[in-house]
């Protein structure tokens, strides 16, 4: 029954017992799909949000992986400087060696070619859109490699070449550096003793007849007295007197090269002794006719022919 106020008639509505049995099952079955609707939702939130959480950490580890690979990039880079510089150490090591340079068949990693297509003719009908399929390389067109990758693949491939390459140059510079190392010792390079020089080698008018003659070495003035130095390993071959040099020496530095000096005061070696660079050999003098005053005659001889003492002097 429905009042209509306190006034009004009252109302009756009457229902079937199947009518109401049926509204019932309606309601129950709206809240039983009602809830079937929430627990869906409920169940969708939950895996977006995980979703949306396994998206985050794959975003994380993206960019972290990114970074590795920048600073990977980088060092790559810095060892490249590296060994670029080491390469130009070797190339004027191999100057000084007189080694020929070594010839490789990968000399350019780097190396450029092919057949070449118009970019335009590769654009999308026209769109300016690259048809990347079309660019692509034969089964690279689903997964393309990272251009940084391929940066990091190229410059590991550079690192390996020239690191192989740089290695087999240092062994032959050290075989041919252990080879010159006896050699270098053994060759004249320093100031049998300092002082002006007072006479060249060469040509001259001689203080004693005023004539032409021909210098065979350098006259160095010294104060009597001062010490002469051994200008490389060797072994002395003479230690005597002589009418015209005076006391002098001459050793034998094997290769080839012997070194003789004259007008000493005074000998400090013998005949047969192993001499070094810097040894005290004699002391400067005036002795025998060819003299005018205190000084040292240095002469050099390569294959017993006279040479420019000068040209074995470097500091």
């Amino acid at each position: 029954m429905l009042f209509r106020g306190t006034t009004g008639v009252p109302s009756r509505i009457s229902l079937r017992k199947r009518t109401v049995k049926r509204v019932l099952l309606a309601v129950v079955l709206l809240s039983v799909a009602q809830m079937g609707v929430m627990a869906h939702y409920v169940v969708q939130t939950g895996q977006v949000t995980n979703q949306v959480a396994e998206l985050k950490g794959l975003k994380e580890e993206l960019s972290q992986s990114k970074g590795q690979v920048v600073e990977f990039s980088e060092a790559i880079g810095k060892m490249r400087q590296r060994v670029l510089t080491i390469q130009s150490i070797n190339e004027k090591l191999q100057v000084m060696f007189g080694l020929e340079p070594e010839q490789t068949d990968n000399a350019d990693v780097n190396g450029r070619g092919g057949e070449e297509v118009p970019f335009e003719a590769v654009l999308d009908g026209g769109t300016g859109v690259p048809d990347f399929e079309y660019l692509a390389e034969p089964g690279e067109g689903e997964n393309p490699e990272p251009p940084m990758a391929t940066d990091v693949k190229h410059g590991l491939f550079w690192l390996d070449q020239q690191t192989v390459r740089q290695l087999r140059l240092l062994d032959r510079l050290e075989k041919v550096a252990g080879e010159r190392v006896g050699r270098w010792a053994a060759t004249p390079s320093i100031w049998p003793v300092k002082g002006p020089v007072s006479s060249k080698f060469g040509p001259r008018i001689s203080p004693f007849t005023g004539k032409k003659a021909f210098h065979a070495g350098v006259d160095i003035s010294a104060p009597r007295g001062e010490e002469i130095f051994a200008p490389a390993k060797g072994k002395v071959v003479v230690a005597a007197y002589d009418s015209k040099m005076g006391n002098f020496i001459r050793i034998n530095h094997r290769n080839g090269i012997e070194t003789t000096y004259g007008h000493l005061s005074k000998i400090l070696v013998r005949y047969g002794q192993e001499v070094k660079r810097g040894d005290v050999l004699g002391r400067v003098g005036s002795t025998g006719r060819f003299s005018t005053g205190p000084h040292l005659h240095y002469q050099v001889a390569v294959n017993d022919k006279v040479v420019d003492p000068l040209q074995y002097i470097l500091d």
